[in-house]
């Protein structure tokens, strides 16, 4: 009986940190998720002609949105605008919202590398 209960709570901790790790990575807190997407980050090119998005942990997945008449991304749990020129116009392999920005601190809160968009529709 005893093993029956410490069995459920190992798999109700294992799926709770699953979930809490998913999360973060919808919240777009540097380096969450950048491992699974680093071969799709590393071709992606800033549209300043300034290199690669990706540096190191730059890249993770997010959430987006519309807000009025331009888009917004989590970045390290905040909604950040985005300008036009930020937007990368390719399709995520997963088809969701990414981000490759440095940590948000200091001289680097509102910077952004590149932003990919899901498609609309």
């Amino acid at each position: 009986m005893a093993s029956d209960i410490a069995t459920r709570v190992a798999i109700i901790c294992v799926v709770s940190l699953f979930l809490c790790v998913c999360a973060v990575a919808q919240e777009g807190y540097y380096g969450a998720g950048h491992d699974r997407w680093h071969m799709q980050y590393s071709n992606l090119n800033r549209n300043d002609g300034k290199g690669s998005c990706c540096n190191l942990m730059d890249c993770r997945p997010t959430q987006s949105r519309m807000v009025g008449d331009h888009y917004e991304v989590k970045v390290d749990g905040e909604w950040t605008p985005v300008p036009n020129d930020k937007i990368n116009n390719v399709v995520a392999p997963d088809g969701g919202a990414h981000v490759c920005a440095p940590r948000q601190l200091g001289s680097n809160k509102g910077v952004l590398f590149c932003v990919v968009l899901p498609p609309e529709g």
